[in-house]
């Protein structure tokens, strides 16, 4: 194996063929150059591209030498993607662990690793997930592997964002942006990362950037016919009008918001529930309550038969509003902590800090200022503490607002609790 190197090197330039020729779109310039150096050695699957594009037989740069260790690795990979597939995640995991121990092809100790990483962010391991990733990463970009490097930072920016890293996400996401840039055969993983960086952005408060990252993957989406990623784009699209507050924008967010909801409809998918609840909150926002509110029911039966006792919290978030809007505090404190106790089932730290934002609000229209300011400070503090910078300020204008000696009223800060 040690021959491979100067092996290439020898019938690339005999044929006349640049480092970056050789490369393609699979491989990068510089893992060729770390391989003709010796310093890197390309995986079977690599391997046979390289033969491939050198019009060599792959056996010459072999040499004719044994692959047990490698075939023995690649069954235990099989059978580790298999419990994937049956979304058996601890038999995937323990599985895919065995394959790093049983051969040294950075390719197939790649395809494991993501495997791991897969399995633990389907299992709501995000820590886990991004622990297991860090140690992945020399042997992730060592294969030179376009597609799989791709893979791996869309794995790493999922499990930061859902563990409400969100800084640590948007990198993994530019990353994924930029090795997936200018690549036909990983387009879909390119519109894929600008959608995943537009909502980062959003989560972050930055709904600019967020708003131009989602009209660059709409444009993209355009072309490929994908309902389904076409609905999850048109959903940020309208989040991000929603959040910007631009005269015009709540018209733009409820026609994205539609357009996302039949897209969803159109791929039959489990989606179209997020698209729906999010249309009801528009139309509360318009005025619209009447035809919001059988929305939000429906979306609370579904989330109650699949088990999303997070997205049922958000539901009743918006309930607590329109009980303040009709000056019912005390029935705004029930759905408030009704909904904080779904979130001890599945944890999701913005929205809890919105809910404390709320029961802050409660408690001063109780009269309870101590009380009032625990919460709001509370929430201001989590959200700082997950850098979301727009939702914290919203917070801390309400810290000021009910330090004010003049009691805070539903006038004051509707506004802040949109």
């Amino acid at each position: 194996m040690i021959m491979i190197g100067p092996k290439i090197r020898e019938i690339r330039e005999q044929l006349g063929l640049s480092q970056k020729q050789l490369a393609g779109e699979d491989m990068t310039r510089s893992y060729i150059s770390l391989i003709e150096k010796g310093r890197a050695v390309p995986s079977q699957r690599m391997l046979k591209i390289i033969a491939r594009r050198l019009n060599t037989p792959m056996e010459y740069f072999l040499g004719g030498s044994a692959t047990t260790d490698t075939d023995i690795g690649e069954a235990v990979l099989d059978k580790a993607k298999a419990y994937y597939a049956e979304q058996n995640d601890p038999a995937c995991i323990r599985m895919a662990h065995k394959v790093l121990t049983l051969t040294e092809d950075s390719l197939d100790q790649t395809e494991a690793y993501l495997l791991i990483m897969r399995s633990h962010n389907r299992l709501g391991d995000y820590r886990q997930a991004l622990d297991d990733g860090e140690t992945a990463a020399f042997t992730v970009t060592r294969t030179g592997d376009r597609e799989r490097i791709v893979d791996y930072y869309l794995e790493m920016g999922r499990a930061a964002f859902h563990a409400e890293l969100f800084h640590a996400a948007r990198k993994y996401y530019e990353q994924s942006y930029t090795y997936s840039s200018k690549l036909k055969h990983l387009q879909d993983k390119h519109i894929r990362s600008l959608t995943f960086l537009g909502t980062t952005h959003l989560r972050l408060g930055n709904v600019d950037k967020g708003l131009d990252y989602y009209l660059k993957a709409e444009k993209e989406a355009q072309m490929i016919g994908q309902p389904e990623l076409y609905g999850e784009i048109t959903l940020g699209l309208g989040k991000a009008y929603y959040m910007s507050e631009q005269d015009g924008h709540l018209l733009l967010s409820y026609d994205w918001t539609k357009k996302s909801v039949d897209s969803y409809k159109q791929a039959n998918s489990k989606s179209y529930v997020l698209a729906l609840h999010n249309l009801a909150v528009i139309q509360l926002h318009m005025g619209q309550k009447k035809e919001a509110l059988p929305l939000l029911s429906e979306c609370a039966d579904i989330y109650d038969k699949r088990n999303l006792p997070h997205k049922k919290a958000s539901i009743l978030e918006e309930i607590s509003k329109i009980y303040l809007e009709e000056r019912q505090p005390l029935l705004a404190e029930t759905a408030i902590k009704e909904a904080l106790q779904l979130l001890d089932q599945r944890d999701e730290g913005m929205l809890r800090a919105k809910l404390y934002r709320l029961l802050g609000i409660v408690f001063h229209e109780k009269d309870n200022t101590n009380e009032g300011y625990y919460f709001l400070r509370m929430s201001y503090d989590l959200l700082k503490r997950i850098h979301a910078d727009r939702e914290a300020d919203i917070s801390h204008k309400l810290l000021i607002l009910s330090g004010q000696e003049q009691k805070m009223n539903y006038d004051d800060y509707k506004s802040y609790i949109k």
